[in-house]
């Protein structure tokens, strides 16, 4: 998914961790780039007619040791909108999003933060500029447990800052699985992973609600941004290329039966339309060091 969002950061520990046989030496940094395209469908919920489909490239740094994770995105999007959807207010150009993320650690406690410029085309870097800011309580009791519990501030478009509650668990009851459950407002699901024990192959299946936001170009009653909410049923498989756990490839496939486009303008809402369920296809390679 698409998986992009302003605090995807809640992946970072897991990612680095999962990938890769556990004998082999610390690798502190990921790379990767990133394709995923969705069909186009009839939208739904809106006077005019049409339809809508979304394509994205992009590429992602993390940086990770101990105590610490920086998380480094840049995604650009390209948004279908056919029939007399197209040109409203109800529609929109291509987007771009920036997003550096990360948290600090002390003892159990965990910084959280998070920066973001996405916009439409047209629209300048600082206008697509927010924030996110808060803590965790991170508990780690053994081997097959792992419990992260916190506040985050999220800033978004249009609209007053949202205090948003922050849950990550993760639970190993086997050498060859593991359950997350996840809960940071941008992601809300469930993720079931299985992999060989030298972790060379992971497959993975996730039923998620995910939210996208974008500063967009003023329309006719003013300012405007778009908060896109969809629940996508994902399912995937990491294999790597050698024996050193370095490159990796990555593919997935999705289905959504449920997405949902919301304009606000000064804290109102403007309108909103609703997609049709589509597929939709992805692809990452990348390298851990």
């Amino acid at each position: 998914m698409i998986q992009t969002s302003l605090f995807k950061f809640v992946q970072i520990a897991l990612l680095c961790s999962c990938l890769g046989a556990a004998e082999q030496p610390a690798k502190h940094w990921l790379v990767m780039a990133d394709w995923q395209r969705r069909g186009d469908d009839a939208v739904a919920g809106n006077a005019a007619n049409g339809s809508f489909g979304r394509s994205r490239t992009g590429f992602e740094a993390i940086y990770r040791d101990e105590v610490m994770a920086i998380d480094l995105e840049y995604y650009a999007y390209t948004n279908r909108f056919g029939g007399s959807i197209a040109g409203t207010d109800s529609a929109y150009r291509d987007t771009t999003d920036l997003i550096l993320t990360g948290f600090r650690q002390w003892g159990s406690f965990q910084l959280i933060y998070g920066l973001e410029s996405a916009r439409e085309d047209g629209v300048s870097f600082g206008e697509g500029f927010r924030w996110g800011l808060g803590g965790a309580w991170h508990w780690a009791p053994d081997e097959e447990t792992d419990v992260a519990l916190g506040l985050i501030l999220q800033d978004r478009f249009e609209r007053s800052p949202l205090p948003v509650p922050y849950l990550k668990a993760v639970w190993r009851p086997c050498s060859f699985g593991e359950v997350e459950l996840r809960a940071t407002g941008m992601q809300n699901g469930i993720i079931f992973r299985g992999y060989r024990a030298d972790r060379s192959t992971t497959g993975d299946f996730s039923v998620m609600y995910e939210t996208l936001m974008f500063k967009l170009s003023d329309a006719a009653y003013g300012g405007r941004g778009v908060s896109v909410g969809e629940v996508p049923l994902r399912v995937g498989v990491t294999q790597f290329l050698e024996r050193s756990g370095t490159w990796f490839v990555r593919a997935q496939a999705e289905y959504v039966p449920f997405a949902r486009h919301s304009f606000y303008h000064a804290g109102d809402s403007m309108s909103s339309f609703e997609v049709r369920p589509i597929w939709g296809l992805g692809a990452r390679v990348g390298a851990r060091f």
